[in-house]
């Protein structure tokens, strides 16, 4: 009967436990020009107290092969915020910054919360989230060209017939 209990606790505790997990990732422009075989660090996400680019803490970086392999397969990187900068006084601001010198803009916990880029369900599977993760630029959908060239062609084939019947 206690193990039954325990067990129920502790399931329990881990479906009310939450943590917000922070997804990121280096824009494709940079992160196709990483090199797939290098262990030098390539990308940081970094924390600081003020809305500037410069001085923060690191928080998780990653090598250029485990960026290039994410640009690879299309995955994004997921850090556990710690709840020291999940709040409002003082608000901490995020950023990733590149080896290169380059970074992004700045964004504060709540306003990364409110753009969908933090989850903070706890252990469900996340279903409102960015489509894209923190640092890469939003992509569109373009059309294939073929498809645009079969649609072309059958309609000029489509005018053929129609003309011939005419005559």
């Amino acid at each position: 009967m206690k193990k039954i209990l325990i067990a129920s606790l502790i399931f329990a505790v881990a479906l009310a436990a939450k943590a917000d997990v922070l997804y990121w990732m280096v824009s494709d422009e940079y992160a196709s020009k990483a090199d797939s075989s290098s262990s030098d660090v390539y990308a940081c996400l970094k924390v600081s107290s003020s809305n500037s680019t410069t001085g923060g803490t690191t928080l998780q970086s990653k090598t250029a092969a485990q960026v290039y392999d994410a640009y690879d397969y299309g995955d994004s990187f997921a850090y556990t915020v710690d709840s020291t900068y999940t709040g409002t006084s003082p608000e901490y601001y995020f950023y990733i910054e590149l080896a290169n010198g380059y970074t992004t803009d700045a964004m504060s916990y709540t306003a990364l919360k409110n753009a969908g880029y933090v989850y903070t369900g706890g252990t469900q599977l996340p279903s409102t989230l960015a489509s894209t993760g923190f640092g890469q630029a939003a992509t569109y959908n373009v059309p294939e060209p073929t498809s645009g060239l079969l649609f072309l062609i059958g309609g000029m084939l489509l005018g053929l017939k129609r003309r011939r019947q005419q005559v």
